[in-house]
């Protein structure tokens, strides 16, 4: 279930797959949430999403990551 986040996110701020941006903006791949090795495809490094999207799973392991806020819309 995603966590439901009361402060106004910001640059830096982390999330994991399945909760929902909350903000627009680009957010980066950080790491597999179970700490296995990462290799993301170049594709997935990046990704653009708009305020309530779902953050995704890695489409090459089809596994739970964590993404960073790099930069708001």
């Amino acid at each position: 279930m995603p966590t439901e986040r009361r402060e106004k996110p910001k640059v830096g701020d982390t999330f994991r797959t399945g909760e929902f941006a909350p903000v627009s903006g680009v957010y980066e791949f950080v790491g597999h949430a179970d700490g296995t090795p990462a290799s993301p495809s170049p594709g997935e490094q990046r990704i653009p999403l708009s305020r309530g999207e779902r953050f995704p799973p890695c489409r090459a392991h089809n596994a739970p990551v964590i993404w960073r806020l790099v930069e708001i819309a």
